[in-house]
């Protein structure tokens, strides 16, 4: 179970190379429960499939999640000069396009990522632009725009051409990076004077919808949200068990943004962090760069296990994440098997 709640990051890109190898072991024990690659991993169409092939072939009864954030623009990692198609920023197709024809581009993208075996893609991103000069969101074009409605309608173009092809998405970076004036990849992004409630107004429409696969919690203080200490949103339980759960009303899987990030390492070492992010209500657990530690796994496991057993991590925590993973997992099997393999083969 704790297995499942791990995803992980690796180095190399050749599906023989000493780091697919240990994933793909590691897929097929249970130790983990997916796996991201970075532009480290992507040289070619036919290489990533290749190695995203490898992982999925394991006898594992539940598939492991191939992910890669491809939002188009400044993030996608299938990119032009790796032999993928270029996709236009969140900024660009909401100023070009109405939703409709964003759906259209949207699919392309879903189905060159089923293509090469993918079954989830960190997006759509649902911060509102309040601060466009925000070095993260506002200025890379990340945004669909200030208002919470048009950013829905094209988030939903997004998720439903991604479901199309069998993709799961992540709306993000909950409660809200757009208003932002600094940057979680480098430290703690505090949103005490910029944030507004409406925000989440995204979340609140999709989940009420049905529209939301995951939810991504971001590395993000708001007083209202995380409480008197400057804790991120991912680190307490006010955040995921409090707002996501209850005031959005989502049920699902909830995924931690990149643990490893300065806004989380700089104040946590790793013990730390996991049992935090367990105890918030966390489900899936991404560790960008640790996985290509051969050590990390049983070690982030240890600590986990030894948290249950000593009482501080109830296993009712750990079984809730399970079951909610367990659930998604089976969704996307069972989709698979009538899409067949088309959206897999190769071109």
């Amino acid at each position: 179970m704790i297995g499942q709640m791990l995803l992980v990051g690796f180095n190399g890109s050749s599906p023989d190379g000493a780091g697919a190898r240990r994933i793909t072991g590691q897929i097929a024990k249970g130790q983990i429960g997916g796996v991201i690659l970075f532009d480290r991993n992507i040289r070619s169409p036919r290489q990533v499939r290749a190695l995203t092939s490898k992982f999925l072939s394991t006898s594992n009864p539940l598939l492991p999640i191939i992910s890669v954030d491809q939002e188009g623009g400044a993030v996608q990692r299938l990119s032009a000069k790796k032999g993928f198609t270029s996709y236009p920023t969140a900024r660009t197709i909401a100023r070009k396009y109405k939703p409709e024809k964003a759906r259209r581009i949207y699919k392309a993208m879903a189905d060159e990522l089923a293509r090469a075996g993918f079954n989830m893609n960190y997006g759509p991103v649902v911060d509102l632009n309040i601060n466009q000069r925000n070095p993260i969101i506002g200025r890379l074009g990340r945004s669909y725009g200030a208002d919470p409605d048009r950013v829905v309608a094209y988030a939903r173009a997004f998720i439903s051409a991604h479901r199309d092809a069998n993709v799961l998405t992540s709306v993000k970076h909950f409660p809200g990076h757009g208003s932002s004036t600094t940057d979680s990849h480098k430290r703690l992004v505090d949103l005490s004077r910029t944030w507004k409630d409406v925000e989440i107004t995204p979340y609140k429409k999709l989940a009420r919808e049905g529209g939301i696969d995951t939810v991504m919690v971001g590395h993000l203080y708001h007083p209202a949200i995380s409480g008197k200490k400057r804790t991120p949103a991912t680190l307490t339980p006010n955040a995921v068990d409090g707002w996501v759960r209850d005031r959005i009303g989502f049920q699902g899987v909830v995924i931690t943004d990149d643990l490893e990030m300065g806004a989380i390492r700089r104040n946590n070492n790793l013990r730390a962090t996991l049992i935090k992010a367990v105890q918030s209500g966390n489900d899936i657990l991404m560790f960008g760069a640790a996985g290509a530690d051969p050590k990390f796994v049983a070690k982030a496991t240890k600590i986990l296990r030894d948290a249950v057993e000593n009482g501080t991590i109830p296993r009712e925590r750990i079984a809730r994440s399970y079951t909610r993973i367990k659930r998604l997992k089976e969704r996307l099997a069972a989709r698979s098997g009538k899409i067949g393999l088309a959206t897999g083969a190769t071109q």
